[in-house]
C-alpha cells in the first residue's frame, strides 16, 4: 500500500502528536518523590479486656498517660503503625465527645463516661487526627475544645465532614484541613477531563482528592511520578482507598492490595484494620 505525499505528512503529524503527548504525559521523566506513604487507621484497635470481657481500666502505651478506654483503643492504633487515625465523634448531653470506639456488654464498659476531645488531643501527641463530624454547630464546639492554636496547625487537626462542617472551617482558614468525601472524590472525577492538558482542576488545590484502587494506572493523567508532582505543586493532598460506597471510606483489608499502590506514593493510604496491616505494610513497604 503506497500512501500520496498529503497523507504521509498527515501520518508524520499524528505520530509527532502522539509522541508529544506520551512525552508529556510519561511518569519516568519526573523525578520520583521523596518520603513514605502514610497510613490512615480507619478505626481504633480492639481493647484488652479481662477474663469476663470487660475492659476495667485504661489502656496504656502509647503516649504514657492514663486515659479512658476509647482513647486507649485509638492509641492501640497508633501504636500500631498510624500516622494518622479517624476518630468518630457524637453529640451527648448537649457536648460534642469522642464516639464510643468498642462494642461491650459490660455493664461497667456501657456506663463509662463519654472521652472529650481534650482527652483524646492529650492521649494522642503523635498522629494526625481525622476528625470525622458533621455540622455547623458541631464543627464549632470541635474547634472551641481543641487546644489553641491546634486549628492553625492543619498538618495536626483535620476534618472530614458535611458541606456545613467544611464550609465553616474554610471560613477560619481557606488552607486544606477540611474536606467532603463527596468532594474529594469529584476532585478526583474532574482531574481525569483536566489532567488530560497537565491542569489541576482549580477545585482541587490546597485540598483534598480521594482516590480508590481502581482509579489508579495510565488514566490517572501522569501516573505515578508526574501525577504526584503535579499535585504537589497544586498543594493537593491524596488520600488512595480501596473503595468508597455509600459515601463511606473502606479502607485496605489485604497487604497484598499495597501491591496496586506505585512504590514511589507518598500520600495517605486508608487503612482497615491498623492492627493487622500496619505492621505488614511497614514491613513490606517502599
Amino acid at each position: 500500500m503506497t500512501f500520496t505525499r498529503r497523507q504521509t505528512m498527515i501520518l508524520l503529524a499524528f505520530a509527532a502528536l502522539l509522541l508529544g503527548f506520551t512525552l508529556f504525559q510519561a511518569s519516568w521523566l519526573a523525578d520520583k518523590p521523596t518520603g513514605r506513604p502514610k497510613l490512615i487507621a480507619d478505626r481504633a484497635a480492639e481493647p484488652v479486656r479481662d477474663a469476663a470481657g470487660c475492659v476495667a481500666s485504661a489502656n496504656s502505651g502509647y503516649g504514657g498517660i492514663a486515659v479512658s478506654p476509647d482513647v486507649g483503643a485509638l492509641q492501640a492504633a497508633a501504636g500500631s503503625g498510624a500516622d494518622a487515625i479517624r476518630i468518630t465523634t457524637v453529640i451527648a448531653g448537649g457536648a460534642l465527645v469522642v464516639a464510643p470506639q468498642f462494642e461491650s456488654k459490660c455493664a461497667t464498659d456501657q456506663t463509662r463516661l463519654h472521652s472529650t476531645i481534650a482527652d483524646a488531643t492529650r492521649g494522642l501527641t503523635r498522629p494526625e487526627l481525622f476528625w470525622q463530624i458533621n455540622g455547623e454547630t458541631e464543627v464549632m464546639q470541635l474547634v472551641a475544645a481543641l487546644p489553641t492554636p491546634a486549628i492553625d496547625m492543619p498538618d495536626r487537626n483535620i476534618i472530614i465532614g458535611d458541606r456545613a462542617a467544611v464550609r465553616y472551617i474554610k471560613g477560619l482558614r481557606p488552607s486544606h484541613d477540611a474536606f467532603s468525601v463527596a468532594g474529594a472524590r469529584q476532585c478526583a472525577a474532574d482531574y481525569r477531563i483536566a489532567g488530560i492538558w497537565g491542569n489541576v482542576p482549580e477545585a482541587c488545590r490546597d485540598g483534598f482528592m480521594l482516590l480508590t484502587l481502581d482509579d489508579l494506572g495510565y488514566t490517572l493523567w501522569g501516573w505515578p511520578n508526574r501525577f504526584l508532582a503535579r499535585m504537589k505543586e497544586a498543594g493537593v493532598r491524596l488520600i488512595i482507598a480501596q473503595e468508597v460506597v455509600d459515601g463511606q471510606i473502606r479502607g485496605l483489608t489485604e497487604v497484598d492490595q499495597y501491591g496496586d499502590i506505585a512504590n514511589s506514593y507518598n500520600g495517605y493510604i486508608w487503612v482497615d484494620d491498623i492492627e493487622e496491616l500496619g505492621p505488614a505494610l511497614r514491613r513490606n513497604g517502599p
